[in-house]
């Protein structure tokens, strides 16, 4: 991981080691992946949404003014897991019906895959999207307060991933190895083979596109599996984080591309931090295979 010099550091595993940079190899390194800047659009949203009075018609065309958000905006906001009464028909509708804050981070994450344009992500992209719906789905019905936030780290606490895609060309040969690694070795992987890792480089661009600092520890602690037995994390967190590997769970599931590293390694932590039961979260995947069985996702 970075440390707040942007140094890298050796990864805490014990069975894999990484070689230790200096600050000037760490610069070199960090100089040479590109860390997308806070997109326009969102920089000029959420600095209105931040004003004591938000202009809510401005904001609605200032979506409007980005063809490809504002239809993602609108098929997104009339899915299912947002469980909207009506159907919504145009931005100033969507603004109204979500509120300021969740239309903020709903656009975030849709302007988040138009900064990273990696060929052949297609299937990444579907995954976390939909990944993203479970996260959200998953808290509502464990009536969790921070929704958006849920929906934030879901989304981007793997968007380090084409980016190093980008500047390393053996990266996709790292990602097709991640299904056979331990959760716990993955970054410590990804150290050996490129002196960097998916996390320390989401954390970046987590505060380059400055998340909400739960979101941003949440992404830099989500492959420790001891932030459930001690208090180096915040509570708030572990939510993310727990949120998160449950809804990967579900996804693998549903999916039917079982990959249950993490789940075996996470899994009873994560149930047990969110107080779910087995019965629960079966028959929370029954509903979202029948929701997928119907398109409604």
């Amino acid at each position: 991981m970075f440390s707040p010099n942007h140094s890298v550091q050796t990864s805490t595993n014990p069975n894999l080691s990484s070689p230790q940079l200096n600050q000037i190899e760490a610069r070199k390194l960090l100089a040479s992946i590109h860390i997308p800047p806070q997109p326009g659009i969102v920089m000029t949203l959420m600095s209105e949404r931040n004003q004591d009075e938000p202009d809510l018609l401005k904001i609605a065309n200032l979506i409007s003014s980005d063809v490809s958000i504002a239809a993602a905006v609108l098929k997104t906001v009339n899915s299912s897991y947002y469980g909207l009464s009506r159907k919504i028909t145009s931005m100033p509708q969507a603004v109204s019906a979500l509120g300021i804050k969740n239309i903020g981070y709903l656009v975030m994450g849709l302007a988040l895959r138009n900064s990273l344009p990696v060929k052949g992500m297609e299937i990444y992209w579907e995954t976390t999207r939909r990944t993203a719906q479970f996260a959200v789905m998953l808290a509502r019905q464990l009536g969790l307060r921070n929704i958006d936030e849920v929906q934030l780290y879901t989304l981007f606490h793997d968007s380090a991933m084409p980016l190093l895609l980008q500047r390393f060309p053996d990266y996709l040969d790292t990602m097709k190895r991640i299904p056979e690694t331990p959760w716990i070795e993955i970054t410590a992987m990804e150290d050996l083979r490129h002196n960097t890792n998916h996390v320390a480089v989401g954390a970046l661009l987590a505060r380059n596109w400055e998340l909400p600092e739960k979101v941003r520890e949440a992404i830099q602690w989500h492959h420790e599996l001891s932030v459930f037995d001690t208090d180096t994390v915040s509570n708030e967190a572990r939510t993310l984080i727990a949120v998160g590997h449950v809804a990967d769970h579900i996804q693998e599931v549903t999916s039917r591309h079982l990959n249950e590293c993490a789940w075996e390694e996470f899994g009873d932590a994560c149930m047990k931090h969110l107080m779910l039961g087995e019965t629960e979260l079966q028959e929370f995947i029954d509903s979202v295979s029948e929701l997928l069985g119907t398109g409604d996702i």
